[in-house]
């Protein structure tokens, strides 16, 4: 079974506010004392089912907070971008309007939230990113995504904070908030949108150190 994976993306950042579930403000998390940040993040990948596949080797993320320490605005631009149509061939890939032919960039919303077990994590959702490789097709990218504020944990001060998008293939670890089922999806040139799984760790650092509040 072939797969296709491509870095995102996913990343991020919208020109409208993302909009969530009335129900939502029990389960927010607010990171007090940070209005900016930016980071780096190592490999990455998304992989939707039946497609080809792509990486990306690193990426660049900043981000502002727009509302009260949970909702903001982000952007990414990853470097070293392939796809594998098949085994033993691999091609550049880039956004439109890159630099280079093997940079992607991308933008959208994030909102921090409460996953599993009370523990922090973060709702992206990335503008629609089409993903240009090596003129042999376009893939467009959509949806949510949901990751894992893995430190610093709830109520301890860091100007740190470590997230983890985690996925077994083209299915994300964490996909349900508030009773909604979020998805990332991936759809290549004439193909029907598919769910994808994103993997991906960046560290972002901030200026002054931020507390998150989980309760």
């Amino acid at each position: 079974m072939s797969k296709k994976i491509m870095l995102l993306t996913i990343a991020v950042a919208s020109v409208a506010i993302f909009a969530l579930p009335a129900a939502v403000s029990a389960q927010e998390v607010h990171l007090e004392n940070v209005t900016s940040f930016e980071g780096t993040g190592g490999a990455g990948s998304l992989t939707a089912e039946g497609e080809p596949w792509f990486t990306c080797e690193s990426l660049h993320v900043n981000g502002i907070f727009t509302a009260a320490g949970t909702t903001g605005e982000m952007s990414l631009d990853f470097t070293g971008c392939h796809f594998q149509p098949f085994p033993g061939f691999t091609a550049k890939c880039h956004t439109s309007g890159s630099a280079l032919d093997n940079t992607n960039k991308s933008s959208g919303t994030f909102h921090l939230i409460t996953i599993n077990s009370g523990k922090p994590g973060i709702l992206v959702t990335p503008v629609v990113t089409t993903v240009q490789c090596a003129g042999i097709t376009n893939t467009i990218i959509g949806g949510n995504v949901i990751g894992t504020i893995t430190s610093p944990a709830c109520g301890v001060e860091s100007t740190e904070m470590t997230t983890t998008f985690a996925a077994t293939e083209s299915t994300q670890q964490h996909k349900t908030y508030t009773g909604t089922t979020f998805t990332l999806t991936s759809k290549t040139g004439d193909n029907a949108p598919k769910n994808a799984g994103l993997i991906e760790t960046w560290t972002t650092r901030s200026a002054t150190k931020g507390k998150l509040n989980c309760t």
